[in-house]
C-alpha cells in the first residue's frame, strides 16, 4: 500500500514539474485518499492545493487548504496552509476597480499569519504584502472619491477622502486626499 502511495507521490510530483498541474492534482488527491491520517496523506493533500493554486484554480486550492487545516491540525506545515490561501485571495485581486472581498479576504489572512506565526517567513512576507493590499484599498477610495467630485456629489467625496484621512494616513494617498478635502469643503462653503 505504501509503496503503491509513494509512487502515485511520485507520479504527482513529475506532472507538475513538466506542468500539467492538472493532473498532478489528480494524482495527489488519489495519493491522499489510499493512505488516509498518514504523513504522506497530508503531504498529497497540501500538494494538491499546491497543483490547484498553480493553475489558477484559487477557489478549489482554498477548498483543499481549509480541509488541510481541519484534517491535518498536528501538520507542520499548517503556517503555509493559511499563507497560500491568503495568497490564493491576494492573485485574485486584479486592479482596484474590482470586487473588494478577494482584498479584504487576504488582508484578514494575512493578519491571521503574522499574528500567529510571527517568526517565519510567512509573517515577513505578509507584512509586505499588507502594506501592499492597504495601498490599493486607499488607491480604491481615492478613485472613488474622484469620480464623486467630478459628478459634483460632494457630501459622498467628502465622506470617502476622510476614510482615507483617517484610515489609509500611512499610504502615498494621505497629501492628495487632504488637498481635496480642502477643496471640497471649499465647495460645500
Amino acid at each position: 500500500e505504501k509503496e503503491m502511495v509513494i509512487a502515485i507521490y511520485a507520479e504527482a510530483v513529475e506532472a507538475l514539474k513538466i506542468g500539467d498541474a492538472y493532473f498532478a492534482g489528480k494524482k495527489f488527491k488519489e495519493a491522499e485518499s489510499l493512505l488516509p491520517q498518514s504523513e504522506w496523506a497530508a503531504k498529497a493533500s497540501l500538494m494538491a492545493a499546491y497543483a490547484d493554486y498553480s493553475r489558477n484554480a484559487y477557489s478549489s486550492s482554498i477548498f483543499i487548504l481549509e480541509r488541510h487545516i481541519t484534517n491535518y491540525p498536528a501538520d507542520n506545515n499548517i503556517p503555509y496552509a493559511h499563507y497560500l490561501i491568503a495568497i490564493c485571495y491576494y492573485e485574485q485581486i486584479l486592479d482596484e476597480k474590482k470586487d473588494l472581498l478577494p482584498l479584504l479576504k487576504a488582508k484578514e489572512k494575512f493578519e491571521f499569519v503574522m499574528h500567529n506565526y510571527p517568526d517565519t517567513d510567512y509573517a515577513t512576507d505578509s507584512r509586505f504584502k499588507i502594506d501592499l493590499i492597504v495601498d490599493q484599498l486607499a488607491a480604491k477610495e481615492m478613485s472613488i472619491a474622484r469620480y464623486y467630485m467630478k459628478t459634483e456629489k460632494w457630501i459622498p467625496a467628502l465622506n470617502r477622502l476622510k476614510i482615507v484621512v483617517e484610515k489609509y494616513d500611512t499610504t502615498v494617498f494621505i497629501e492628495e486626499a487632504l488637498y481635496r478635502l480642502v477643496e471640497v469643503y471649499y465647495k460645500l462653503g
